[in-house]
């Protein structure tokens, strides 16, 4: 998810977390960034699974983080967050209000999952996240995306699914995607929630292969596309000043005529 504005107060933990509420899914209803880098990278997995939503439907979630609560302070978000060169290379944690969280949505949703809906998250696992929360420290966007900081705070455990798409090729590769949990198939969730989530195509998804530090991706397709396209513009640009900066000899010049 974009940082529209980076708030620095947001990098610090604002207290001890003391609880978890699960794992918050979100659409941004008018995401630039969604429109354009995240749901075309994502098109092919999740359309192997089903999950293209139809005309009128919600839109798939983009981000996911994990709802807490803080000592005092009330309902957080711990997410990693993109947009700005600290963001980006040095710190992509962010310790968001909920309420600030939620505005986001910006005409999509958010939906909050209990992690022990989740496959092998029980409550002694979730116990010890919360303890990990209170140590954790963040890290660069470069390296960890949203999906990737759920999965480090919880143990490092596999949450989201693999591409179903490199999968059939016989490639275990993670691609980050916040709309491929892996849910346990008996999860109990609130009949909105089963729907944002399109729960009962994605219940069925294939157990993670690849590690949790393997590459992602979509991650590195969305970070090379912007170089890919300036190269060619670049390679113009050094031609053209070439043409006009290289000297032409006599000789060349009364060939030329």
């Amino acid at each position: 998810m974009r940082s529209r504005a980076f708030v620095e107060g947001n990098a610090l933990r604002p207290g001890r977390v003391t609880g978890i509420r699960g794992i918050v899914f979100q659409s941004d209803g008018r995401s630039t960034v969604g429109r354009f880098f995240i749901r075309p990278f994502e098109a092919f997995d999740r359309w192997m699974v089903g999950i293209l939503p139809k005309s009128g439907e919600p839109s798939l979630a983009m981000h996911a983080g994990i709802h807490l609560d803080i000592d005092g302070k009330g309902e957080y978000v711990a997410e990693q967050l993109v947009g700005s060169s600290y963001l980006d290379f040095q710190n992509g944690l962010n310790w968001t209000p909920y309420a600030d969280f939620a505005k986001r949505d910006r005409g999509g949703w958010d939906a909050t999952i209990a992690a022990t809906c989740f496959r092998g998250i029980d409550e002694q696992v979730v116990a010890e996240t919360v303890e990990g929360l209170n140590r954790i420290e963040g890290h660069p966007f470069i390296g960890e995306d949203c999906t990737a900081f759920v999965e480090r705070a919880f143990g490092n455990r596999r949450l989201f699914s693999d591409s179903p798409l490199l999968r059939d090729l016989g490639i275990g590769m993670r691609i980050g995607d916040p709309a491929l949990p892996l849910l346990k198939q008996d999860a109990v969730l609130d009949q909105r929630s089963r729907e944002l989530l399109q729960f009962e195509t994605i219940k069925d998804l294939p157990d993670a292969l690849a590690g949790v530090d393997a590459p992602n991706v979509w991650l590195w397709a969305r970070r090379l596309l912007p170089l890919a396209l300036l190269v060619p513009v670049g390679v113009k640009i050094y031609s053209s000043a070439s043409r006009k900066s290289t000297p032409v000899s006599s000789t060349a010049r009364r060939f030329l005529r």
